[in-house]
């Protein structure tokens, strides 16, 4: 893409166009593609959020159009803005369907400690979108549950203090994960006494999900 072109894409998206109308627009011409990480990595405005977004959503509905940049996408899991961040964590998940290079087992150690993340939206963004990964990659099964099983032990902060209550969403959020790949879990006896363990979680939305798990799954 030639500098003029590049110019009046980043005008254009800095107007802040219709995300939808835009988002075809990218499936229509991959070529965009490029230019929106350029944007992330160089503008210093909020076209990066808009940018962000986009990827995002194309990640989801043709994987294939973001895939030869994971690398890029890798590496935004280290940004500095959280906003950023949780994008990549998102967009990293929807791409494992199609991750026929492997590429992921290059991340997966600093990708899945993410659930142990101090920040609690942090851990919720890998902790919600885990079983995208393990549906299309179920050698990643084993590690994801053990992490997830152990978020009772961690310590998550909110304004720089240990909170038990993020830390009771966070049981929450891996019941809802757990739902979606029961039947693939090879420790379903550990999952299963991980929700009896949080029927009495005192947030009370999280109790009332984990009692429904375990009637919809105790055989």
């Amino acid at each position: 893409m030639e500098q003029k072109e590049k110019n009046q894409l980043l005008e254009k998206i800095q107007g802040k166009p219709d995300l939808e109308a835009f988002v075809s627009e990218v499936l229509r011409q991959p070529e965009y593609v490029a230019e929106l990480f350029a944007i992330i990595k160089s503008d210093p405005g909020k076209a990066k959020f808009y940018c962000d977004k986009v990827i995002r959503i194309v990640s989801e509905r043709k994987p294939e159009c973001i895939y030869p940049y994971f690398d890029e996408v890798a590496a935004l899991i280290e940004s500095p803005n959280s906003f950023i961040k949780w994008g990549a964590i998102i967009t990293l998940a929807n791409l494992a369907a199609v991750d026929t290079e492997n590429k992921f087992a290059s991340i997966q150690e600093q990708y899945f400690g993410l659930i142990a993340d101090e920040a609690m939206v942090t851990a919720a963004n890998v902790i919600g979108n885990a079983w995208k990964i393990i549906l299309n990659k179920p050698e990643y099964e084993q590690d994801i549950t053990k992490r997830l099983l152990q978020i009772p032990e961690n310590s998550y902060l909110y304004k720089g203090e240990a909170s038990p209550e993020c830390r009771n969403i966070l049981c929450g959020h891996a019941i809802d994960c757990f739902d979606k790949y029961f039947e693939l879990a090879h420790d379903k006896n550990g999952i299963l006494v991980f929700a009896s363990g949080q029927t009495h979680n005192p947030r009370k939305q999280v109790a009332k999900k984990a009692t429904a798990f375990l009637k919809k799954h105790m055989q």
